[in-house]
């Protein structure tokens, strides 16, 4: 993915001078030219970057949601005699093993009100995180929306980096697969020195 993202800006930065026009709209005519080209090129370079874009739409959402959530919840309880918030904090079991994603993970619960992460830790034998949360009727709603509005995402996007990672490596082709075949066979029919004379 790298080495596709330095042909992208690459492409980004030729293009004013080729058009002529040096500008900040000319350098993102070019990033978007080289995105589409390489799309083309290499689909799962496109489709990475285009979940990577609806998360972060995702995410501004939640957000949004989460404060008009929180108003309406601060407002139930000021207006309603006899309501009071149940905060608490509630184990969230982690699928999520890179250490970056899992700081992007608790970074994205603490950005949304009303939640803030709190700790990793392991809890009956599975890493977890732990997050704070103001309002805490149903422990398991919860931890089931953060796994799947949150961290499913996340791992489809890591699952995605892979496959570019995979579409970048190097492969051998069958010329080359085809003398290291016959290089094997040789080696081994070839008779061992100091072996026993007739």
């Amino acid at each position: 993915m790298n080495r596709l993202l330095i042909i992208n800006l690459f492409i980004s930065m030729l293009w004013p001078t080729l058009n002529g026009e040096y500008s900040l709209s000319a350098l993102f005519t070019g990033f978007l030219l080289g995105f589409a080209v390489l799309s083309i090129v290499r689909r799962s370079y496109g489709k990475y970057f285009f979940y990577a874009g609806g998360f972060l739409l995702y995410v501004v959402y939640a957000i949004l949601e989460s404060n008009l959530k929180l108003a309406v919840l601060v407002l139930r309880t000021v207006f309603t005699p006899g309501m009071h918030l149940r905060p608490g904090i509630v184990a969230v079991p982690l699928e999520i093993s890179d250490p970056f994603e899992r700081t992007l993970l608790a970074s994205v619960i603490t950005l949304t009100p009303g939640t803030v992460s709190v700790d990793l830790g392991r809890q009956d034998g599975e890493d977890v995180l732990f997050v704070h949360t103001i309002d805490l009727p149903h422990p398991n709603v919860l931890r089931e929306e953060i796994k799947r509005n949150f961290e499913q995402r996340i791992l489809r996007l890591h699952d995605l980096q892979a496959s570019l990672v995979e579409d970048d490596a190097p492969q051998m082709g069958t010329a080359e697969l085809g003398d290291l075949q016959m290089g094997d066979s040789q080696t081994r029919d070839a008779p061992e020195e100091g072996g026993e004379k007739q």
